[in-house]
């Protein structure tokens, strides 16, 4: 970023100034063997046995994709403004289709939630720590540790280290070009007036240090979303009320191991209202993934 003129280095600078916040960044560690309870991508589900497990409308089981739990997180100080509940578990399960359980129609119920037919977010407000793997397990759901599904973007079971980290808002997101349009104006770049959606054809590298010092891929919760193609919320109306990333699976790989991988290297993103949120209400969530 020292290479660029100044008036670009100073609107980057400015875009994280007014953009900035802390989010829970989430990582995954190969080396934790992760417990029916604890935080993890994949696996065995903890599961409250008095309740019904989520299943599709044909009745397919669907599969693990994350848990957090919260109890631990809220105990180590992680839970950002505590807009996340203060106990219990959260988990996201997806179908075992080649879209990966996403309604590219959105459909909706008589009181107008976008459906969880082939996708799901559960919240268990209390966890049951005497509730036996083998008992869950007996349900008889996809276990992605066990093994290999083509429909699915996770490909084992694994821990995960979770951490409070300041992140950006990234330049698919729909709100971008107000950022960048009030940042450049900020710092006194005259060229830049009408031609919003052109943002980066101002920057003499075409964008990269854009991407590079903003865009926030990887794993988040309660962050800014990143995407591959564009953003599904920016088509307006009622999808503007989903303006809280829950949360973010990117694609997760290097050259030993393939951990996550959403169709061609892309990345999931699962929204909800601010309001829905601070009710504890996971019934009406936006969920979205893509790929290049």
């Amino acid at each position: 970023m020292d290479n660029l003129p100044e008036v670009e280095r100073k609107t980057i600078e400015e875009l994280k100034r007014m953009s900035a916040r802390q989010a829970v960044s989430i990582e995954i560690n190969p080396k934790k063997k992760p417990k029916i309870t604890d935080s993890k991508f994949g696996g065995a589900p903890y599961w409250d046995l008095s309740m019904d497990y989520p299943q599709t409308e044909d009745g397919s089981l669907l599969m693990l994709l994350a848990q957090i739990n919260l109890d631990e997180l809220n105990r180590e100080g992680k839970n950002v403004g505590n807009k996340l509940p203060r106990t219990g578990m959260l988990q996201f399960f997806i179908n075992l289709d080649d879209v990966y359980g996403m309604d590219f129609d959105c459909h909706t119920d008589h009181e107008g939630r976008l459906e969880q037919n082939s996708f799901r977010v559960v919240y268990h407000k209390k966890i049951d720590y005497a509730v036996s793997a083998e008992e869950i397990k007996a349900l008889g759901m996809p276990d992605s540790a066990k093994e290999e599904f083509d429909e699915s973007p996770v490909w084992g079971e694994y821990g995960l280290d979770l951490k409070l980290k300041e992140t950006y808002i990234g330049m698919d997101d729909y709100q971008f070009v107000e950022y960048f349009q009030h940042a450049a104006e900020a710092v006194g770049w005259k060229e830049v007036k009408q031609q919003k959606k052109e943002y980066y054809n101002y920057f003499s590298d075409e964008g990269d240090a854009l991407f590079e010092e903003l865009e926030p891929c990887g794993h988040w919760m309660l962050g800014y979303p990143y995407f591959t193609q564009y953003d599904p919320r920016e088509s307006g109306g009622k999808m503007k009320k989903y303006s809280v990333q829950l949360f973010q699976m990117d694609s997760d790989y290097n050259d030993d191991n393939d951990y996550v991988m959403w169709g061609d290297a892309g990345v999931a993103n699962f929204f909800i209202s601010e309001e829905d949120l601070a009710n504890e209400d996971f019934r009406d969530i936006l969920y979205s993934w893509d790929c290049c």
